[in-house]
């Protein structure tokens, strides 16, 4: 488990170093995406962010699938058109959608509104604290010197509070404003966090494409190569048992070419039937690398000479049943 493990942490390691330019490339392209949505509306509501982050993860979604994309990610190796399908199908069930918040958008009031509210402010402590203060304390004077920028600071703090009330922007729109929230600061500070989320989402989907990408060539694609090479080797053989004693050598050596041509390996070369001077059994020198390729009769050891009794069956590099050696008993 823990090779396997460390495997897989090497595969995903080599398809992010493969892939950074183009996640790069693919995160630059969903962000102008998102902001080519908000751009198109003068004041972006709710909905139109929303429009942006679906817009800018369809994006996402579509080039991180392609072949160009998913090529360097399977090793370099061309997937074909099924292969991509049943990757992109496996990757639609697990893939979590993209979410970015929205900027902070905070109404507040006009100019002229909070222009009206200082005034009233002003009039209103004006009169107020005078007529407070000469009936508290006798000093009508303070309180009209006083009472107006008093009056006038609270009136302008309560209109810039009451602008962050949203069902009073709603109901007196008049009044109230909404700022654009892409412009200056807030849209600066949003990108940061749209290019965050992107690229969050794009370091899950690598990984997550590495282990479909090994899954499927794992599984799916050798068995579907075995199949193939089975489909053709067998048509031979059984063209080989009906052919003539003329006509033998020729299917024989047509079945092994096709055999080689399946990935089946050590068959270079005419065979013995055709070339005399292959008829004898190899031998060779042992060594202990040797025994994942071949079963030993007796008891050998390294530098012994050993004859193959029976080759080893290897397809597509791996191992599938090991051949038998025994060793050469030297005459004296």
């Amino acid at each position: 488990m823990n090779h396997y493990m460390l495997e897989l942490q090497g595969n995903i390691a080599k398809a992010q170093a493969a892939t950074a330019g183009l996640c790069r490339g693919l995160v630059d392209q969903a962000a102008q995406e998102y902001f080519r949505v908000l751009d198109l509306v003068r004041t972006p509501a709710a909905g139109d962010f929303q429009a942006a982050e679906a817009r800018a993860h369809m994006v996402l979604k579509q080039e991180i699938l392609s072949a160009e994309v998913l090529t360097p990610i399977n090793a370099g190796i061309k997937l074909e058109e099924r292969d991509l399908a049943l990757i992109a199908l496996g990757f639609e069930g697990i893939a979590p959608p993209l979410q970015i918040p929205g900027p902070p958008v905070i109404a507040e009031p006009k100019t002229l509104t909070l222009a009206l509210a200082g005034a009233a402010g002003a009039a209103g402590g004006l009169f107020a604290l005078a007529a407070l203060l000469r009936l508290a304390v006798d000093m009508r004077d303070l309180g009209l010197v006083i009472g107006a920028p008093v009056g006038a600071l609270l009136a302008v703090l309560i209109a810039h509070r009451v602008a962050r009330i949203r069902l009073l922007t709603r109901l007196l729109p008049w009044v109230f404003v909404r700022p654009r929230a892409w412009r200056g600061a807030v849209r600066r500070e949003h990108e940061k966090t749209v290019r965050a989320c992107l690229v969050q989402w794009v370091d899950w989907a690598v990984p997550t494409l590495t282990v479909l990408c090994l899954h499927r060539a794992g599984t799916g694609a050798t068995e579907t190569d075995r199949d193939k090479a089975l489909r053709r080797i067998g048509k031979l053989i059984y063209v080989l048992h009906r052919t003539s004693p003329e006509t033998l050598p020729v299917v024989a050596h047509e079945l092994i070419q096709e055999a080689k041509n399946s990935g089946f390996e050590d068959l270079e070369g005419l065979p013995a039937f055709l070339d005399q001077e292959r008829a004898e059994r190899e031998i060779l020198t042992w060594e202990p690398t040797l025994r994942s390729k071949y079963e030993v009769f007796g008891h050998i050891v390294a530098g012994d000479r050993v004859l193959i009794e029976r080759p080893a069956v290897i397809l597509g590099g791996r191992v599938v049943q090991r051949g038998l050696v025994r060793k050469v008993r030297e005459r004296s």
